[in-house]
């Protein structure tokens, strides 16, 4: 069989007609000797936004292009890779039901969606060159200390990064304050890593910062980077600490320490679509009698997994 002008290799064809979709999307693109940079730039062209990350998800079978826009560069793609019209989107399946954003398909969401509400962010960004670091956090760990006034005083995190795919060179990490008269934390102690450029909106505050890998990855090889964010002076109490996740991870280990002098009367663990969402409380969290708590989220899906408390 043909397909455009390029005859369709047997084990292609062999994938395409009996799946899963991954395989055969994996065979496609293997077939086609493109890189996913260049089919997410050919698919760009053609006025379709598709994350590389999105796309190795895809090819991994960690998501499944389910949403009509999804669908419709599943369609761009079967002619791009040069497959017989239909063959991949056949091979999706009817879309799956949805309820909580908790329990929906797993996907990718896009930078700008997660941190929603920060209109500087995107030209950040910009300046960067990409939103899309090529890395998924495979897992988390942030430790936040808080000072006896309640304001966040620091924070330790420690990342275990994936490359989805060929050389990557560079983990971006988005840092955001809680009052621009008080300014952003510092970054230090990196580990694995060295502090690149960093640009920054100071009347928010929000940052973007690019750490340089010690060592080129290549498609899913792993590393795992530490770094240090420290305020250098106090400010108002805090209300909540939590991260960000564009894609779903493994885990996510969130610890808070509070100062003995300032102890919040009830924690709860949050979870939402994004940044600036109203966050539903989840689950109750227990406050030692030390002032220390923590959280652990496994397989955390896209969105903002915080700690809430109160503090009267």
């Amino acid at each position: 069989m043909v397909a455009g002008s390029r005859a369709v290799p047997a084990d292609l064809m062999d994938a395409l007609r009996n799946g899963p979709f991954e395989a055969a999307l994996d065979s496609a693109i293997r077939a086609s000797g493109l890189s996913l940079d260049r089919i997410q730039h050919r698919l760009a062209l053609r006025g379709v936004e598709v994350s590389v990350t999105t796309l190795s998800y895809w090819r991994r079978g960690r998501s499944r292009p389910e949403r009509p826009r999804s669908r419709q560069a599943v369609r761009l793609l079967e002619e791009l890779l040069e497959v017989p019209t239909d063959a991949l989107v056949s091979l999706i399946g009817p879309q799956r039901p949805r309820g909580r954003w908790t329990n929906r398909e797993l996907d990718v969401l896009e930078t700008a969606r997660l941190w929603q509400g920060y209109e500087s962010l995107p030209g950040l960004l910009g300046d960067m060159a990409s939103a899309d670091d090529g890395l998924t956090r495979l897992a988390a760990h942030d430790r936040f200390e808080l000072d006896a006034n309640g304001a966040e005083s620091g924070c330790r995190t420690t990342l275990v990064l994936r490359a989805e795919r060929e050389r990557v060179d560079r983990c971006l990490i988005i840092t955001r304050g809680d009052d621009p008269a008080r300014g952003l934390p510092e970054l230090s102690d990196v580990r694995n890593a060295r502090p690149g450029r960093v640009r920054a909106d100071l009347a928010v505050p929000i940052a973007a910062t690019e750490l340089f890998l010690d060592q080129v990855l290549a498609e899913g090889e792993t590393s795992v980077i530490e770094y240090r964010l420290t305020y250098r002076k106090t400010g108002a109490p805090s209300h909540e600490c939590g991260r960000g996740f564009r894609a779903t991870a493994s885990l996510y280990t969130l610890e808070v320490a509070f100062d003995q002098a300032a102890v919040p009367v009830r924690c709860h663990r949050c979870a939402g679509p994004s940044v600036m969402a109203p966050l539903p409380s989840v689950d109750p969290v227990w406050i030692s009698s030390s002032g220390r708590t923590h959280l652990v989220v496994q397989n955390p899906a896209p969105g903002f997994h915080s700690m809430r408390w109160e503090w009267v």
